[in-house]
């Protein structure tokens, strides 16, 4: 505060400089501290694309192996003969993700005749066979009756293996193999126009993929030149290495490839 002479007498004013001084101070320090806000302008995205999705598979029945008192054979009530009845139990594996089987037998029948469903069911493909609850009358009685036989060829089966390979890696890598054996069939065809059966191979696999040992485990067709003639095919194969384990000790695999011939 200030005073002014004059004719008017003393007149008092306020000094306003460091007022304005610390409200422009107070300004920077609240300009500093305020957020900045950014001004959002909202965006309609288009939605989100459906992923592409495989068509679900159809669903796979029960597969349920039926022994009868007078030895007759049946899949799902079905009835039909032991070649036909593998070829089924093996299509319809092949296309299962759960390859199981279930056996229902009559309790007339003998241990070994119940063993011997389970051994084909394994040889089709399965790979857990289950028993059903035995009763006193057997299996329910068959609905139909299967009519006709398979078209003429060679029909694989889901492959077992035991190792260092995956049963869909065996089934890949085998299939080059699979028209040299159409091939022999058509042969053995050539000799027996009627002729039909089982066939089940072994291969052995070395750490280098290489084929180790293979061999015919079963012909139900009994023709010594069809045997000849796919172990002639056989030596072709060739697998992806499978390697050798942290102790240096090469992995080996054993793999078993059922096939249905059909004489059509």
């Amino acid at each position: 505060m200030g005073a002014q002479l004059g004719g008017g007498g003393m007149m008092a004013e306020i000094n306003m400089t460091p007022l304005i001084d610390i409200v422009l101070v107070v300004l920077i320090i609240m300009m500093v501290n305020i957020p900045i806000e950014i001004e959002r302008m909202g965006v309609k995205l288009p939605a989100e694309i459906e992923k592409r999705t495989e068509p679900p598979k159809e669903p796979i029945q029960q597969l349920v192996v039926m022994l009868y008192e007078d030895g007759a054979l049946a899949l799902n009530r079905v009835r039909m003969d032991e070649d036909r009845l593998f070829g089924e139990v093996t299509r319809r594996l092949r296309a299962s993700d759960k390859k199981i089987v279930f056996v229902d037998a009559h309790p007339a029948r003998t241990w070994n005749d119940v063993m011997d469903i389970v051994d084909l069911s394994k040889e089709a493909g399965a790979e857990k066979v289950s028993f059903a609850r035995m009763k006193d009358d057997g299996p329910l009685p068959p609905t139909g009756l299967e009519a006709g036989a398979m078209p003429r060829g060679v029909y694989p089966g889901s492959p077992r293996a035991v190792g260092a390979i995956t049963t869909i890696k065996a089934d890949e890598q085998f299939r080059p193999v699979v028209p040299r054996i159409e091939a022999c069939w058509n042969e053995a065809l050539a000799r027996s126009s009627s002729a039909s059966g089982r066939l089940v191979l072994s291969v052995d696999i070395g750490p280098s993929g290489e084929l180790m040992d293979h061999s015919v485990m079963e012909n139900s067709t009994e023709d010594a030149e069809l045997d000849a003639c796919v172990m002639e095919a056989l030596p072709g194969l060739r697998f992806a290495p499978l390697g050798y384990d942290d102790e240096g000790v090469g992995k080996t695999a054993r793999v078993n490839y059922p096939f249905l011939l059909s004489g059509g």
